[in-house]
């Protein structure tokens, strides 16, 4: 994960869930899909329990990622979700060019666009990349509140 300004970009990726990991949402990415994708991953991530205003940053951050595979990654990919105890993660992978060397930080004022990765790790708990093989996948995730004790028992 990224933390302290520093880019922890590949490192630790995992693409094996384990069973602990409950599928939450499986789609391709389409330009005709992206709206609706954000209303699905916005969906999800609610029932699984993200609310207020982490569910919206993770929501914009996910359309992000789902946007640059649109408008940089060749065109198509696929979106997953899940959930893993209190941890929502939301996958996006392209099959595109690839980045090259990535540096995840916030563009002079000037220039217009390229934000939409720094906005990604700006508003999760983390941001990962992986460009090593064919395309990018790109990994944000959100800390799920917890859940309400306050009714058991009665």
């Amino acid at each position: 994960m990224a933390s302290g300004g520093t880019d922890d970009v590949g490192a630790g990726w995992r693409t094996a869930r384990g069973a602990d990991e409950a599928a939450l949402l499986s789609e391709e990415i389409t330009a005709a899909r992206v709206t609706p994708l954000r209303h699905a991953v916005a969906a999800a991530a609610r029932s699984a329990g993200l609310v207020g205003h982490g569910l919206e940053d993770f929501v914009l951050a996910v359309h992000e990622l789902v946007t640059n595979v649109v408008r940089h990654g060749g065109g198509s990919g696929e979106v997953r979700l899940w959930q893993n105890f209190d941890l929502l993660t939301c996958q996006v992978r392209d099959n595109g060019p690839g980045l090259g060397e990535v540096d995840v930080a916030l563009p002079s004022p000037g220039e217009v666009g390229h934000r939409g990765l720094w906005l990604a790790q700006q508003l999760t708990e983390g941001l990962m990349i992986d460009n090593s093989g064919q395309g990018t996948t790109a990994s944000v995730t959100a800390r799920l509140p917890a859940r309400s004790t306050m009714n058991e028992g009665r």
